[in-house]
Parts: C-alpha cells; sequence; structure tokens
C-alpha cells in the first residue's frame, strides 16, 4: 500500500525507513545542513547507489545512477518533512534498481529527481547491433507502475522491422507490376508481328 510523504507517494517499507532515520539523526543532531552533506549521507545509507547533483540525462555508467536538482538537495537540508520525501522516494527507487540490473541488453539506467520534485528516469538499452535511448516521466501517485513502464521502454522497437516489411511489400509490387507491364508488352510484340505476316501474306497472293 503507498503512504503519501509530502507531494510524493512510497511504499510503507521506504516510509518506515526513511522516518526511523528521520528519528535516529534528530535524537544525535546529525542533520546535514548542506547539498554536499546530503548526497554523502545519502550514498552511505545506500551504497549501492551513485549519486550526483544536477538532472542531466544519460549520464553515467551502470544501471544504478541516480541524480537529483540542486533545489531538492537544498530542501532536504534544511526541511526535515522535505529529506523525509525524498529519502523514502530514494528507498523505493534503490530497489527497483536491483531487479533492473539483472535485466538483459539494458546498458545503463539513471533515476532523476527534478526541481519541480518529479520523478524521472532515462535508459540505454542495446539489441543486436542497435541501440536505443528512453527518457520517461514516472508518476509518483502510481509507484505500482514504475516498473512495467520502465521494461516497456526497454523493448527493442518494432518500427524498423514494419519499415523493412513495408519495403519488402512495396518491391514486390513495383515487381508485379514490372512483370506485368513486361507482359502486356510481350504480347502486344506478338500482335504486332502476326498483323504485320498477315498483311505481307496477302500481298504475295
Amino acid at each position: 500500500m503507498a503512504v503519501k510523504v509530502g507531494n510524493s507517494y512510497v511504499s510503507e517499507a521506504a516510509y518506515a525507513y526513511a522516518k526511523a532515520n528521520a528519528m535516529s539523526e534528530a535524537e544525535d543532531g546529525k542533520g546535514k545542513t548542506d547539498s554536499g552533506g546530503v548526497l554523502k549521507d545519502l550514498t552511505e545509507k545506500f551504497p549501492d547507489m551513485k549519486f550526483s547533483m544536477g538532472t542531466r540525462p544519460f549520464g553515467g555508467s551502470g544501471v544504478n545512477n541516480m541524480s537529483i536538482a540542486p533545489n531538492i538537495l537544498r530542501q532536504m537540508a534544511t526541511d526535515p518533512e522535505k529529506k523525509l520525501e525524498y529519502e523514502a522516494l530514494v528507498y523505493d527507487c534503490a530497489s527497483l534498481t536491483d531487479s533492473l540490473s539483472k535485466r538483459k541488453g539494458l546498458v545503463s539506467f539513471g533515476w532523476m529527481i527534478n526541481s519541480d520534485g518529479s520523478l524521472g528516469a532515462w535508459s540505454i538499452s542495446k539489441s543486436g547491433d542497435e541501440s536505443s535511448r528512453s527518457l520517461l516521466k514516472l508518476d509518483k501517485k502510481q509507484k505500482s507502475s514504475w516498473e512495467s513502464k520502465i521494461l516497456e521502454s526497454l523493448k527493442p522497437k518494432q518500427a524498423a522491422k514494419k519499415n523493412t516489411l513495408g519495403k519488402k511489400a512495396d518491391v514486390k509490387q513495383d515487381l508485379d507490376v514490372s512483370t506485368a507491364a513486361n507482359r502486356a508488352a510481350v504480347k502486344l510484340e506478338i500482335s504486332a508481328a502476326g498483323r504485320n505476316a498477315f498483311i505481307r501474306a496477302r500481298k504475295i497472293n
């Protein structure tokens, strides 16, 4: 069941995790007060993820990239409720990243928490000799749809195959038309030859 935290919907596990961390930090007085401190804190809590400031897509290698807009990091540094919200969101992203790491054909992948608080994802995948890029906007209210939307974007594109089939059909049609035209031309030549022979025979007689 999804839990609403601020403007985000997160899993119960993510909320419980972030809430426990918030309580622990409040008791210890270890809250981070700058963006760099927040990034370092996230790296310690989620060691399998690679965090960066900014939201430029298609940057980084591997499938465990997470970029966060500078203003969101500042909010996390100064507002405990925002820190709780986005840390819970990161928890859900990191959980899903583990399953994506086993995805065949996925070259690199990353999450983005944008400056308006929205969530996005990008991917670079390869199928045979062709590679494709995908940039997604994910609905934070529909967390259950994230994985299916991401996996759908990783499927090999069918457009190229359809175009190839279309070209083959056009070629076949052209050949059929060409063949029909050739047959008609042959018939005309035979008719002309017969008519000329008939005329010559009449002249001889």
